[in-house]
């Protein structure tokens, strides 16, 4: 039936029959011409042919199930040409027009279709398009809570607000809601999980028991045992030299003894008598070690006790945060409070539910969840599939499912459903390729069943086949690859051990070329200072890409030899944003053509732009911005000369009437107005995606676009724009599809861009997801050594399928909020879930290669970085799984790896470490460069032309330059000044730039400290800061008010003074308090002459100001200024800030029409309420400056 030669694995995964199979599918190993063939032959078989429309082939996406259908109807095609007479290959053919190959939501949407009464949905649904949807879920959201609030009585409820929200408002607390929506709506009838995991909370066993504590104390276990391997290791290197023996020996010893005796608790589960050991876990101080100043050992062995010292204060602080007592109290707080947030949830769910049906409308959930409602009922025991999904089980001989390993629970099931009591499945996957967990994909359900089904013997089944042959990339490429991840992937990290089952098999038939493989760049920014590493980096790779273009490197196409191209190389990112720009403008400072998929906003993609600004003219043609952006697009081409006539013949009038006034003069502006009227009457009748394709056809603008530079990815666009027309247009028609375009446009959103470069020989610039399913002779793996975001683990809620949810426990009394058992539970997993998915993620980056594969990292320090990656490695054995989950970037994870191979000598003498004598079976290029700041391109070669000065337009300049303003000195006085400018003699506004957050951090500067205590007693309740300013710090912090660094920094004890004070009881007695008082005042000669020395001319300027606190007392003012200047006397103090208090007191009477009868400078450097006399001060004003 074929002349292909298939491996044995191959025809295995074709043939099989009588079962379920799994087929793991590595990289390139031809998974989807096996699939192709597998139907081919299912349909003609000679014995017990299927019709085509008796299959089920579920993709992961449109485009995949457009590609399946399209290359089973070709592989037919061809055997009809082959075979003209054999009506069986013409009857298949026919009936694959009707056949079910589809994703997931195609499939649910025509089941609901032909069984909407049974659900009670209306049978015009539709799906909704995001932003409608999204509309209604915020709506659904803001009136369920907005409910809750109404029952004063729901004391569950207010809690739950007091432990989510910010203070501000409910922003937290909806969107834990919508989250947790959107998470056990990827798990079947989510209404049980809910309940079963909301009874973790309500089963009363002790933490070593819990879902929770069984997972941290195998966590504390592995930490342990790691701890012991690090310190046996370091001990054992210490040994080697008796002076380091003797004053490091001892406290090595203690330290390890420690471990011990913690690890003895772990494995007996003692929680208690883990968390004593660890609380009182104490690090001898080590003696002196004269002699070994800059020594890598020492470096070495003490590295490894600060790794192990934070592990124990990791462990004590964190996962084993709580006694056992500690953790029931804090079940007992939460569980009313999750109880209420679960039910909370639900009640959103109804009311969503509600409002999509009122509108007619489903979302892809629902058309999972309603499938499910039809295919499985709950009886005694369990579910059960119910008569509909036995009768649609018959309909399909066997179920296909392509990429299964991004399968979620909800999809398993139905699956499941229509099969035939699961023996009729053919699954085809990668587990090392699922990397969208996002989306909820569950990997482990691939896992599970590749654990437990026997391999293919041909008689028992289920059963797993396994394609390992690469028939993508070079052996030097793959060698790389399998050697990488047999030293990280385990199944701690990566949830699966990579052994030789899941290693590569180099199949693919090469000529013999030099050069091919691995590089592997280190690149050192230790001399860079604040340079933009990313920009240099990428200066970098794309001057290895020109050279690479300039030496003609030799590439493989069709089996010969060939000069790459630039189209043969990508340069894959883990993130495109902010990073892809750069590397494309270092491409086009070389004049090497490139292209992102993260290049622009598509819709500001300058075909796209045209397109759209004629459609919003032909909807409304006095528009005149769009009409005119139409006007001088590629569309009609006219000119800014040719736009500048058309004005001038109707100056007042709007450009279309100006067009129409112009037309009976220029022949083009007639043929723009009667192409014009043309779309205005189509418009009226024609949907939006057939009046996109008439704006094409009648201006010819795919041809256009196609004759401009990059025109063929120009030409993909303007395809992608129509059949985005055709998705959200809705039928609605020109109106309709504008309206969709201006929703986009005010919520700062775009629509996607096609993938790929649109045939354009360029080199391509991709994040690694949208380069999953591609291939290039050349990859460049950049930006290695950018950390992992783990920003998802910092949630004050966390999620998970097995522990359920979690939170941190508020202690109202104390106002501090704090982990919990659950929390750091479900830290472990979800983090170890995360590092599995990124080791996945650098899996599919690097089998995209097919010949060269170079990576590059960036890194400050490489020798202290390598260093720190030497300490604790097992040079005999793997990289232990605890160093790959201390990894904190694919830079870390390739560098441990790296350290094993005997190519690895440049970055073993940086590490000062001995080079292993490993498996040499694969080979790297491993280089350490310096990066150097970019120099500005210099000056083309001679023989330029001097431009010469026009003289007349010098005089010109001249006497502009020279001309004064006659009332000069309202020029010269500011609009509007602050008066501590004024106090300090500044006519002139004092300009500064605030550091930016990132930069807290590094710690506070003395104006910053000072403005975290000004914002204090700014937003402070005054009453809880009487009784503790600590927890007042703490609540601030945590509503928003304050940075955590700024809260840190704020004097409790200074606090603790003022609030004794006599002038804090004069604030408490106060008929009124006024605080961070703003105004703004008119002022001129009269009062600011005395302070500056302007020349008003009778010209007036705005003062403002903040006064901190103003008490009103009787009817009088008393003004109160905070200061956290560093001072010695008083006498400081009232010197520096007189002329402040003046105007502060001739402002604020203006403003508060009182009398302000004192001013107090309150030091909280010398705890002291200090009286400034106001006669004092009037007395001698001119003694101010």
């Amino acid at each position: 039936m074929t002349s292909r030669n298939w491996t044995k694995e191959q025809l295995d995964a074709i043939t099989a029959r009588g079962g379920t199979v799994l087929v793991s599918a590595a990289a390139g190993s031809g998974k989807t011409a096996v699939l192709v063939e597998r139907v081919i032959q299912r349909i003609l078989d000679p014995i017990a042919p299927v019709d085509a429309d008796r299959l089920l082939i579920v993709t992961f996406s449109k485009a995949a199930a457009q590609e399946m259908k399209q290359r089973i109807s070709l592989k037919l095609s061809q055997l009809i040409e082959e075979n003209p007479q054999d009506a069986a290959l013409a009857r298949q053919q026919s009936l694959l027009a009707r056949a079910q190959i589809s994703t997931i939501h195609s499939f649910c949407q025509e089941l609901l279709r032909q069984n909407f009464q049974a659900l009670d949905l209306p049978p015009d649904f539709r799906v909704g398009d995001e932003k409608e949807l999204d509309l209604l879920r915020a709506d659904a959201a803001a009136e369920v809570i907005e409910e809750c609030y109404q029952n004063p009585e729901d004391s569950a409820f207010f809690s739950l607000v007091e432990l989510l929200s910010t203070g501000r408002d409910d922003k937290r607390l909806t969107q834990t809601v919508l989250r947790l929506y959107d998470f056990v709506r990827s798990h079947p009838f989510y209404q049980d999980w809910l309940a079963d995991k909301l009874a973790f909370y309500g089963s009363g066993l002790p933490v070593e028991e819990t879902v929770w504590g069984q997972a941290i104390l195998a966590y504390g276990k592995n930490a342990l045992e790691y701890a012991a391997f690090t310190l046996e290791e370091a001990l054992w290197e210490i040994r080697s030299d008796e002076k380091m023996e003797a004053a490091y020996g001892p406290a090595y010893e203690s330290d390890l003894q420690g471990v011990r005796a913690a690890l003895e608790r772990v494995e007996a589960g003692d929680w208690d008598g883990v968390k004593a050991a660890l609380d009182s876990f104490s690090f001898p101080r080590l003696k002196a070690l004269r002699g070994f100043s800059n020594d890598p050992l020492k470096e070495r062995v003490q590295a490894a006790r600060k790794q192990v010292k934070e592990l124990i204060e990791t462990l004590a602080e964190k996962q084993f945060c709580a006694t056992r007592a500690q953790f029931r109290e804090d079940i007992d707080d939460l569980l009313p409070k999750i109880t209420r947030l679960f039910e909370v949830t639900l009640a959103f769910d109804r009311r969503f539910t509600e409002k999509k049906r009122e509108g007619k409308l489903v979302d892809f959930s629902d058309l999972e969840h309603l499938a499910l409602a039809l295919l499985w009922e709950k009886e005694e025991g369990g579910y059960h599939p119910t008569a509909l999904a036995k009768q649609a089980s018959q309909r399909f001989e066997e179920v296909f499912v392509d990429e299964y390993q991004d399968t979620n629970e909800a999809q398993d099931m139905l699956f499941r459903a229509v099969s035939r009591e699961e023996k009729n499945l053919f699954l085809v996957g990668d587990v090392k390729q699922s990397i969208y967990r996002f989306r909820q994909a569950m990997p482990e359900i691939f896992l599970e069943k590749k654990r437990h089904f026997a391999p293919y013997d041909g008689e028992h089944y289920p059963a797993k086949i396994l394609l390992g042959r690469n028939f993508r990339s070079r052996p030097e490429v793959t060698a790389g690859i399998n050697f990488l991840f047999s030293m990280v992937m385990s199944e701690e990290i990566g949830e699966m051990d990579y052994t030789a089952e899941e290693a590569l098999i180099p199949a693919a038939s090469y000529p013999e070329a030099p050069g091919m493989g691995w590089q592997v760049r280190v690149l050192d920014s230790s001399q860079l200072g604040e340079e933009d590493g990313v920009a240099l980096e990428a200066e970098y790779v794309a001057g290895q890409i020109a050279r690479m273009l300039g030496e003609k490197t030799l590439v493989t196409d069709g089996g010969e030899l060939r000069p790459v191209r630039p189209g043969d190389i990508a340069i894959l990112l883990r993130s495109t944003k902010n990073k892809a720009e750069k590397y494309l403008e270092a491409l086009r400072r070389r004049k090497i053509p490139g292209w992102a998929d993260s290049q622009g906003g598509f819709l500001a993609r300058r075909e796209i732009a045209a397109v759209v600004s004629l459609l919003r003219a032909v909807d409304n043609p006095l528009l005149d911005v769009d009409l005119t952006a139409a006007m001088l697009s590629p569309l009609f081409g006219f000119t800014a000369d040719e736009l500048a006539q058309l004005r001038l013949s109707a100056p007042k009038a709007s450009i279309y009437e100006a067009a129409i006034a112009y037309s009976g003069t220029s022949e083009k502006t007639a043929r723009f107005l009667e192409t014009l009227a043309y779309l205005r009457r189509e418009a009226a009748v024609l949907p939006a995606q057939e009046l996109v394709q008439k704006v094409y056809d009648c201006t010819g603008f795919e041809l256009i676009a196609g004759a401009m530079p990059g025109g063929a990815r120009r030409k993909e666009n303007l395809r992608a724009f129509l059949s985005y027309a055709a998705e959200y247009g809705g039928g609605k028609g020109l109106v309709g599809f504008i309206r969709f375009l201006d929703r986009l446009a005010r919520q700062g959103e775009d629509l996607a861009p096609p993938t790929g470069s649109g045939g354009e020989d360029a080199v391509q610039i991709l994040s690694i997801h949208r380069s999953k399913g591609l291939e290039f002779p050349v990859v460049f793996l950049c930006d290695t050594a950018k950390q992992f975001n783990k920003e998802d683990l910092r949630s004050p809620t966390l999620l998970h399928s097995q522990m359920g949810f979690a939170c941190m426990r508020r202690d109202e009394q104390l106002m501090r909020q704090f982990t919990t058992v659950p929390m750091e539970a479900m830290k472990i997993e979800l983090e170890r879930s995360m590092l599995s998915e990124e080791l996945r993620i650098l899996y599919v980056a690097l089998t995209r290669a097919k010949e060269r594969l170079v990576v590059t990292m960036q890194l400050k320090n490489p020798e202290k970085k390598l260093s720190a990656l030497a300490g604790g490695l097992d040079k005999g054995g793997r990289v232990p799984s605890r160093r790959v989950r201390a990894g904190s970037s694919y830079a870390d994870w390739l560098l441990m790896a790296l350290l094993h191979h005997p190519d690895s000598g440049e970055l073993c003498r940086l590490a000062g470490c001995e080079v292993s004598g490993g498996d040499g079976s694969s080979h790297f290029s491993i280089q350490v460069e310096s990066l150097h700041p970019r120099e500005e391109a210099g000056e083309e070669g001679g023989g330029r032309l001097e431009s010469l000065p026009d003289p007349g337009m010098v005089e010109a300049l001249r006497r502009q330059c020279a001309f004064q303003y006659p009332n000069r000195a309202a020029t010269l006085i500011p609009t509007k000044m602050a008066v501590s400018a004024i106090s300090k003699g500044q006519g002139e506004g004092n300009y500064f730039i605030r550091r930016p957050k990132f930069l807290i951090g590094k710690g506070l500067t003395g104006a910053e400290r000072g403005n975290a205590v000004h914002k204090f007693m700014q937003f402070a309740s005054y009453e809880a800061a009487r009784d503790n300013p600590a927890g007042e710090i703490a609540r601030l912090v945590e509503q928003g008010f304050l940075l955590p660094a700024e809260g840190e920094a704020i004097p409790v004890a200074k606090l603790e003074r003022f609030f004794c004070s006599d002038l804090a009881r004069r604030i408490f007695c106060a008929d009124q308090v006024l605080r961070e008082y703003r105004f703004l005042a008119e002022a001129g000669e009269e009062l600011l002459a005395p302070y500056l020395d302007w020349e008003f001319g009778g010209n007036q300027t705005a003062v403002q100001g903040v006064a901190d606190c103003i008490l009103v007392e009787n009817g009088r003012g008393t003004v109160i200024d905070y200061k956290t200047d560093y001072v010695k006397t008083p006498q400081e103090l009232t010197d520096r800030y007189r002329v402040q208090v003046l105007l502060y007191q001739k402002i604020l009477e203006e403003s508060l029409h009182i009398p302000i009868g004192a001013c107090i400078l309150y030091s909280f450097a010398l705890d002291e309420a200090i009286p400034v006399s106001l006669g004092d001060v009037r007395a001698d004003p001119t003694k101010i400056l």
